[in-house]
């Protein structure tokens, strides 16, 4: 027997696949610097093939803040013309230039490495935001968002926990 494509669960797509494994170096990250937190001499001594681990973690969430700042701009400039696309465009380019901006952050003091974790954290629920407010009805009913809004709390709150770690181990 088969089912009606309209009550058969949703396949696990291309998309799916690449948000699902786009997810895993922030949970090796964040897991590698808890487990030097709470087990090993601290943050200090969580590396990546050499490189300062909190560091990596900015990177990469910079990186992918961008990329879905890109997506947004993009699904923005295909959208019939207005206001509001107009608007969005530029919130994208904002959010995606703060990203760029916490990876200078990094290089001024310990708490601005804090600032710049809690930065990209808000631009990850901020993008979230904006798609939810411009986005199309369909996109929301779809396995996009639900995969789109699984991924952000999980993001969102590995970002909180390398923050409250790195707060934890700062000396003001």
């Amino acid at each position: 027997m088969t089912e009606d494509s309209s009550t058969a669960p949703a396949k696990y797509n291309l998309t799916s696949v690449l948000g699902d494994l786009g997810s895993l170096p922030f949970i090796l990250l964040a897991g590698l610097m808890a487990n030097a937190h709470f087990n090993g001499p601290g943050l200090q001594s969580a590396s990546v093939l050499g490189l300062y681990a909190p560091y990596v973690f900015i990177a990469y969430s910079a990186v992918i803040l961008s990329f879905l700042s890109g997506a947004l701009w993009e699904r923005s400039r295909l959208a019939e013309p207005n206001r509001l696309a107009s608007v969005t465009i530029i919130f994208s380019n904002f959010i995606a230039l703060s990203a760029w901006s916490c990876l200078l952050l990094i290089y001024v003091a310990p708490i601005m490495t804090v600032f710049a974790v809690c930065l990209l954290l808000s631009g990850f629920l901020s993008l979230l935001w904006v798609e939810r407010l411009t986005g199309a009805a369909e996109l929301f009913s779809s396995s996009y968002w639900s995969m789109r809004l699984r991924i952000t709390i999980l993001v969102v709150l590995l970002h909180a926990l390398v923050a409250a770690l790195m707060l934890g181990e700062l000396s003001i």
